[in-house]
């Protein structure tokens, strides 16, 4: 009589008794047969076996109903959680443990940093492309922006790898690698091209470094995660599956697909979708930029190869005062003539205007994409020293122009520097002395030609100013908002010429040759400015650390006043249209002829009609500026 008694007792103590088979086969779906349902609620007097339970739950079939509709509410028995409740929290449970591991810890702290430094450089270098930070370990004469782009992509692949390191996706991972492989060939060429070596050694040696630790890291922590979630995942496909599959061998693929609708919600598969998708952008980003990069370079290494323009051109190393390290500038002197009167006429120095290369002077036919009727700034000079009615005739390109290196800053003193240097490591000073030197300065010219006069006056023949800068017209303090303009313009389109937006697109559109991407010039028009980064830097150099009056250029030119040889013999050029469309340059115009230069000193101010900035260059103009040098050789 007690029989009844036992084995109600047996039925209610054995979930507490439960073993860890019974508890994962819990976690199966229930069968859909009817008669298998109908056995499964024993009558309440009936008397129940103590294995009956665990014989009915691993009987359960889930051949009938998809796994999507059977994991919720079923095999949930009094006392206990169904599997919809428990494989869940199994999940969880399973990536808070995977994602807390020593090594997975480890990888996501060491890839923050690296992102983080990545940012901070890309930063340094960015303000660096405008207030040079440069210091005499890293003595780089190039522009900074390609070591700029190069700390970008490291930061932002770094920055995709840390936002998904949870949810990572093969998508990325291969389009990282892919980018990680292309900054291999950019390596070499920057350490084997002697013109790539020159203007980014050591310095683009910090970005990739940097870069490629994010990338490898990037990479780690991707395949990491994976593996780690693959590994759990098994792990509970194991635990579902071990006690029911030694009856049903078609299980195992029930208990995956289970944990697979059970692991992933409707949120967690949203979020895995953008994941990828958003990594998928990251790489493909960064994988393009550097790939641009790469092609930039490649065109820079081949345009290095090209040989001066002149044969009488030559690369002379100055150092200024204000430079950290030695620069290369381009310097070209006809040689002295045979005739016994070129000894004894002065030698001629032109000074271009801004954006425009000395070295344009030394070509007899404009280059493309300009006109074939333009004229080269300067050319005047070089025809009439081949016709034998001048003596030696010397142009130069300012540092970061055409041939010559970047200065580590645009200060009007250091650039006046290094075209004294070069002129006396050239030994044309040393010839020179017996005549002295005929300053010809246009434009930008006009003030570097002062400074230059200033600190040498003994040296100093006669002075042709052709609508030359004054200090009223160069030095501006504007407005916050105009300053702010300037800067995002310029900026913008600096930074962007190393990724060969500009000039791969003129290679394959057969514009540009390698003469006219290394003597860029903003004219003759269309400008070509785009074509050379050196430039683009230079003229953010000059706007940003020369038109200031509170600039280091200004108190130079104010200095320069107190020493100027203004009794030397000078003639000023003016654009007439110019100075009637513009009141302020009309007002410095007549202070270069009135206050700069003395009574003394001015033997002509000419006014030259229908004539732009380059006032040489029409046939009235040209003319004019022959018989201007004409009339300065006979003082």
């Amino acid at each position: 009589m007690s029989h009844p008694t036992s084995s109600r007792s047996s039925v209610s103590s054995s979930p507490t008794r439960a073993s860890a088979t019974e508890e994962t086969t819990t976690l199966l779906p229930p069968t859909t047969n009817s008669h298998n349902h109908a056995h499964s609620h024993p009558h309440p007097h009936t008397p129940v076996h103590p294995h009956a339970r665990k014989t009915s739950i691993s009987a359960r079939s889930v051949s009938g109903r998809s796994v999507a509709g059977s994991v919720r509410n079923y095999g949930a028995v009094s006392g206990r959680p169904g599997p919809s409740e428990q494989a869940p929290r199994v999940s969880k449970v399973g990536q808070r443990r995977i994602l807390t591991t020593f090594p997975l810890q480890a990888t996501f702290f060491i890839l923050t940093l690296l992102t983080f430094a990545a940012f901070a450089l890309s930063l340094i270098l960015l303000l660096n492309t405008v207030f040079d930070f440069s210091v005499k370990i890293l003595p780089y004469r190039g522009s900074g922006f390609t070591e700029f782009w190069i700390s970008l992509i490291g930061a932002w692949i770094g920055l995709g790898g840390v936002l998904f390191f949870s949810h990572p996706s093969y998508l990325f991972f291969l389009t990282t690698l892919i980018t990680l492989i292309l900054h291999i060939p950019i390596l070499f060429l920057t350490l084997l091209t002697p013109s790539l070596k020159r203007s980014h050694t050591p310095l683009i040696i910090i970005p990739l470094v940097l870069t490629v630790s994010t990338l490898i890291f990037t990479l780690l922590s991707n395949g990491l995660v994976r593996r780690a979630k693959k590994k759990e995942s098994l792990r509970i496909t194991r635990m579902l599956t071990d006690a029911a599959g030694r009856e049903r061998a078609n299980e195992e693929a029930t208990a995956r697909a289970l944990v697979g609708v059970q692991g992933k919600g409707f949120w967690s598969r949203l979020l895995g979708f953008f994941g990828g998708v958003i990594g998928l952008i990251a790489g493909l980003a960064g994988m393009i930029l550097v790939t641009l990069l790469l092609i930039d370079l490649s065109i820079s290494a081949y345009d290095g190869s090209l040989p001066l323009p002149a044969s009488y051109s030559k690369l002379v190393k100055t150092q200024p005062t204000s430079s950290q390290w030695p620069i290369e500038i381009h310097l070209a002197c006809t040689p002295l003539s045979n005739t016994s009167s070129s000894p004894s006429l002065p030698t001629i120095v032109y000074t271009s205007s801004s954006g425009v290369p000395g070295s344009l002077a030394l070509l007899p036919t404009p280059i493309p994409p300009a006109n074939e009727n333009a004229e080269n700034p300067g050319r005047w000079l070089f025809d009439l020293q081949e016709q034998g009615k001048v003596g030696r005739v010397c142009t130069w390109d300012r540092p970061g122009y055409g041939f010559s290196d970047i200065l580590t800053n645009a200060d009007m003193g250091g650039i006046s520097d290094s075209l004294w240097q070069a002129l006396d490591n050239s030994g044309v000073i040393e010839e020179s002395k017996k005549r002295g030197l005929l300053m010809v300065g246009e434009g930008y010219g006009g003030l570097i030609m002062r400074i230059f006069a200033s600190k040498h006056p003994e040296h100093i023949h006669s002075f042709l100013h052709l609508d030359a800068q004054t200090a009223s017209t160069y030095f501006n303090d504007i407005s916050t908002t105009r300053y702010i303009s300037y800067i995002t313009t310029r900026l913008f389109q600096s930074i962007i010429t190393p990724i060969s937006l500009n000039r791969f697109t003129s290679i394959l559109l057969r514009k540009s040759t390698s003469l006219s991407r290394i003597i860029a010039s903003s004219y003759p028009l269309p400008s070509t400015s785009r074509l050379n980064e050196n430039l683009r830097k230079s003229r953010l150099q000059e706007l940003i650390g020369s038109q200031s009056k509170s600039s280091k250029s200004f108190r130079e030119l104010l200095e320069s006043s107190y020493k100027f040889p203004s009794t030397k013999p000078t003639i000023i050029l003016s654009s007439e249209d110019r100075m009637n469309n513009n009141e302020n340059w009309k007002q410095g115009q007549r202070i270069l002829a009135e206050e700069i230069t003395s009574e003394e000193g001015l033997l002509d101010w000419i006014k030259i009609k229908n004539s732009n900035h380059f006032v040489c260059e029409s046939q009235e103009g040209k003319q004019i500026c022959e018989d201007s040098i004409r009339k300065l050789l006979k003082q």
